[in-house]
């Protein structure tokens, strides 16, 4: 197998992390690059905004571009020292497109099960890790709609355990 570059996305709670840590786990030469990190290193980023409907729970972040340009640079250069890449996380259209500038992705998944049971994985996260219900669903409708996740292979993992996911992400590299 060659080396390849893997996105992995999804709502809050669709397992993108844990999936993506097993998965980089079990190849022999893998980093998982978690958009997370990246994210909260640009603590400028972050804003309140109490009276957008759309964000129920009052702050969003402002520097996806950044946060994409930062994780394209860090992915090509492991690339350019021959690991396989995962870069798994919940960021903008806009940092996808600059991750692309720096590395091609091979391949791209999106996690994407019922919506009850996104809300549910929600729920037994750790307290500061909490979404909520009106969050995760908005984020849900956002990846249902959008038209740029429609390049994305969707996987429903409603009724998968995290090895079963991860061994269908594995039979599609």
């Amino acid at each position: 197998m060659k080396h390849f570059v893997l996105a992995i996305t999804g709502p809050a709670g669709s397992g993108k992390t844990t999936v993506a840590e097993k998965l980089a786990k079990q190849l022999p030469h893998c980093v998982n690059i978690d958009a997370d990190y990246v994210k909260h290193m640009v603590v400028d980023g972050f804003y309140v905004d109490e009276e957008d409907p759309q964000n129920p729970l009052g702050w969003g972040f402002n520097k996806w571009e950044l946060v994409g340009e930062s994780i394209g640079l860090l992915a090509a250069n492991f690339a350019k020292h021959g690991y396989d890449i995962i870069i798994n996380g919940y960021i903008s259209q806009g940092a996808w497109v600059n991750i692309e500038k720096h590395v091609k992705i091979d391949k791209k998944i999106l996690l994407l099960p019922h919506l009850a049971k996104v809300v549910e994985r929600d729920a037994t996260r750790p307290q500061d890790y909490v979404m909520g219900e009106a969050t995760v669903a908005v984020h849900h409708q956002e990846f249902s709609s959008n038209e740029y996740y429609r390049g994305f292979a969707k996987l429903d993992s409603t009724d998968h355990s995290v090895d079963e996911t991860v061994q269908t992400i594995k039979s599609l590299l």
